[in-house]
């Protein structure tokens, strides 16, 4: 598949019940991404995937890090639920055809916030995670402290996608409530991201790769099809895709790099960027074609999506991997 227009399920909204969804219920949209129950397809233990023996020798541990998009969310017809579709899944295929041999362990925590990466807190759904996620001791971020430190000099990549929920407990249809929540928790996610990158690389071995993927925005889809582009939303949709673009993404760019860490740009690579508003067609097109926001109104990445993601993964690790040899091409 090639990384230009994705084919969409469904990309237009459906009209009526669906619109007035979006626009009374944006908040909603938020809070079941970020506490929604989920159901896990079967098979999906949480236990790793072995790596596939190829042709350089060692094999390669992936351990996926981060909230709901770690575990390849999307919607189902009884609600969310994990698939095999994500992004660390798609990478691996992705660098087993580079020939490299891949062990994948996902430990992403779907709901998952920057705080409670940090302190714990329940995931949906509830399991598998590989830490009991109930105490700062037992959270996401302490344990992958103590797995990456455990790989000592074993080739080790860690993908780590955080930020999306902490925007997300800040979306209203009313945009002076949005800006005014963005103002309060932006110090703290900028905090916690830094301590997250400072501790995972304080851990990391000599042979192990870090990398953390900037944030997309799927709500610039709400302003597709007239009925719902108002002044009120238009300005709403504004107030996070500016904090987005100039605040967080920046911010995700400076922590991470600072501590060692590579950037994926994932946020641009789905239309994310600073270069276009939230109004512009394409930008509103690309939402509709990697995610489910046109289709269901669903902010998770679509297959194509996440296929993208993984892809620019790929790229950004590409050259650390081929410095340990573990690529026959």
């Amino acid at each position: 598949m090639s990384d230009g227009p994705a084919s969409r399920p469904d990309s237009r909204w459906t009209g009526g019940p669906l619109r007035a969804f979006a626009v009374a219920g944006l908040l909603v949209v938020a809070l079941v991404l970020v506490v929604g129950g989920l159901r896990a397809r079967g098979g999906d233990d949480g236990s790793p995937l072995p790596g596939t023996r190829a042709g350089s020798g060692q094999t390669l541990q992936l351990v996926a890090l981060g909230d709901s998009l770690s575990r390849g969310v999307q919607p189902g017809e009884r609600g969310q639920r994990v698939t095999n579709e994500g992004y660390p899944r798609q990478l691996t295929t992705l660098l087993r055809r580079r020939g490299v041999a891949v062990e994948l362990v996902e430990a992403g925590c779907g709901g998952a916030t920057a705080a409670s990466a940090l302190v714990g807190g329940r995931c949906a759904p509830a399991g598998p995670v590989p830490y009991a996620n109930d105490a700062p001791a037992t959270s996401q971020i302490a344990w992958a402290v103590r797995h990456v430190r455990s790989r000592d000099a074993a080739p080790t990549l860690v993908t780590l996608d955080l930020g999306s929920n902490d925007v997300l407990r800040c979306v209203s249809p009313d945009a002076g409530r949005v800006r005014s929540c963005l103002r309060a928790t932006g110090p703290a996610v900028r905090r916690r991201l830094r301590e997250i990158a400072q501790r995972i690389a304080a851990a990391a071995g000599p042979d192990t790769i870090l990398v953390a993927a900037t944030v997309y925005d799927p709500f610039v889809a709400l302003l597709r099809g007239g009925a719902l582009d108002t002044p009120g939303l238009r300005a709403a949709v504004a107030a996070v895709d500016r904090f987005v673009v100039r605040e967080l993404n920046p911010e995700i760019r400076r922590t991470f790099t600072a501590q060692g860490w590579l950037v994926a740009e994932v946020g641009p690579a789905m239309g994310t960027d600073d270069r276009r508003g939230p109004t512009d067609p394409d930008r509103v097109d690309a939402v509709c074609d990697l995610t489910w926001m046109c289709a269901r109104a669903d902010v998770h990445l679509n297959r194509e999506g996440y296929l993208r993601a993984a892809r620019v993964f790929e790229r950004t690790a590409r050259r650390s991997l081929q410095a340990l040899r573990l690529t026959t091409r």
